[in-house]
Parts: C-alpha cells; structure tokens; sequence
C-alpha cells in the first residue's frame, strides 16, 4: 500500500490469485472418514426430530454436506434434503418426516 501525504491510500500491483476447481484440503481417506461422522451426527437429529442445521462456510463444504444427505438416506431409508439455509449453513429435513418442522428457516434457537 502506498500512502499519500493526506494518508490515503493507493492499492498498487495487486492481482487476483487464481483458484483451482473447487477441491478439498483432505486426503481422500480424511474426506470419507469426515462425510461418515457428519452423517452419523446430522443422521442422528434428523432420526430424533425431522431436521438439523449444519454449518458450511464454503462451497467445499457444501458439496460435501450434498454428499452426506446421500449417506444419511441410505441410512434411514428415506428422502433427505439439503439446502443452504443461509451465506453459512445448510438445513436437512427428512422428506415426509411426520416429526415438527423445527424453527423456520434462517431461525435458531439459541
């Protein structure tokens, strides 16, 4: 940064650093061994009431969530959705679920 005698500032020489497809810091192994424990945890509310929020902060994360909702069904033989809930969290339901919809959407108990 270089600044001027009123003390603004000019950003010079700056560039963009160039992102790769989408991909995840784990080892292949690590990324299994991950999506299984989230879907035993997420599993494990949908089973108890119907619905869980989980976070996700980047698309990474998201894609791995999708990943898990397909475990999760073939865990309990049912539909699961998800879906970005907000910029930080993804919503799985249990399509059918007789179970209490939860808070709305973008709401949480805190």
């Amino acid at each position: 940064m270089v600044w001027d005698a009123h003390g603004a500032g000019d950003v010079r020489d700056v560039r963009e650093v160039p992102q790769a497809d989408a991909r995840t810091p784990l080892t292949a192994e690590e990324e299994l061994r991950s999506r299984s424990v989230f879907a035993t945890e997420i599993g494990a509310q949908l089973a108890r009431q119907g619905w869980a929020v989980f976070p996700a902060h980047t698309p990474e994360e998201r894609i791995r969530l999708f990943a898990v909702a397909r475990i999760i069904e073939q865990r309990l033989g049912h539909r699961v959705e998800a879906v970005p809930e907000d910029i930080c969290s993804m919503r799985f339901t249990v399509v059918g679920a007789a179970h209490e919809a939860g808070p709305a959407a973008g709401h949480q108990d805190s």
